[in-house]
């Protein structure tokens, strides 16, 4: 079935261009794609993965500008921790730019893209666990699609769920005690608050720029608040009437309304300046 939104977002003619020919090399062919993410990289799209299709239509950079502003902070000397790996887009995206990547993915049916991706590279580690913000195991929900998959922190679902290993941001910096942190990105369906909970004292200590899936609401802004974070996002509108307008970057400074953020950065005091100057005119 289409995404008329995707559609919309692409543009009619490079979307059914690009549509057309991800179909013919997963049906005719039966080979996956390759996307040259920079001039440094490339990333293998498995042909039946929906995110790997999501990135071929859209040539890469899904997430509204996200990745231009992530790269443009980071710190060539320390490491990039990408919670929620999947295949392993922002972890190769970011690889030519940092010391070292940490590629953290439970999902089985990910781990084998993620890993052959992380062959084209000398510097990501494949860590196949979840994080959250407490350490044991817990239950992962496989019943979705990879790309929509994750922990089960409301009920046993013993059919379609796996037990996963889950480590905490805090635990997993206390076993690489020279470990420097340069950003986090973390995408895991619904958990990301807990991730950076469970990351707390890393954040305060170290100060990375976070960019996150978690949705602004009261515990992100309350967690923001505590560690002189600020938030910023691209956002787009809801109202219909605007819905073709591009994506707006400003800074969220309440429970969004109206619109809505895909990613989040969380930016620390050493960048407050940089992104306020990234900023377009008015504030929400």
């Amino acid at each position: 079935m289409l995404n008329w939104n995707l559609i919309r977002e692409v543009g009619y003619p490079k979307f059914f261009y690009r549509y057309l020919i991800r179909q013919f090399y997963k049906r005719v062919l039966h080979k996956d794609n390759i996307l040259q993410l920079n001039q440094k990289v490339s990333i293998n799209l498995p042909r039946n993965s929906k995110f790997g299709t999501e990135l071929f239509l859209k040539n890469g950079f899904v997430d509204w500008g996200s990745e231009k502003y992530l790269i443009q902070y980071l710190d060539k000397a320390k490491s990039f921790l990408d919670i929620g790996a999947n295949i392993g887009y922002y972890s190769l995206l970011v690889s030519p730019y940092c010391h070292s990547v940490y590629a953290f993915e439970p999902d089985l049916r990910s781990i084998a893209a993620l890993k052959q991706n992380a062959q084209k590279v000398d510097n990501i580690q494949v860590i196949q666990e979840a994080v959250y913000s407490k350490v044991g195991e817990m239950q992962f929900d496989v019943s979705q699609l990879p790309e929509l998959s994750r922990l089960n922190t409301k009920s046993k679902n013993p059919h379609h769920s796996i037990n996963v290993k889950v480590d905490t941001l805090d635990n997993f910096a206390s076993k690489h005690p020279d470990l420097k942190v340069t950003a986090i990105k973390t995408d895991v369906e619904g958990a990301d608050t807990e991730v950076l909970l469970g990351g707390k004292n890393l954040i305060k200590n170290q100060q990375p720029l976070i960019l996150s899936e978690a949705f602004p609401d009261s515990r992100v802004l309350q967690f923001a608040k505590e560690l002189d974070y600020l938030i910023f996002a691209f956002i787009k509108f809801k109202d219909k009437s605007k819905m073709h307008f591009k994506p707006k970057f400003i800074q969220i400074t309440k429970y969004p309304q109206g619109f809505r953020p895909k990613m989040i950065f969380l930016v620390p005091v050493r960048l407050h300046n940089q992104f306020l100057q990234l900023v377009e005119p008015h504030k929400l």
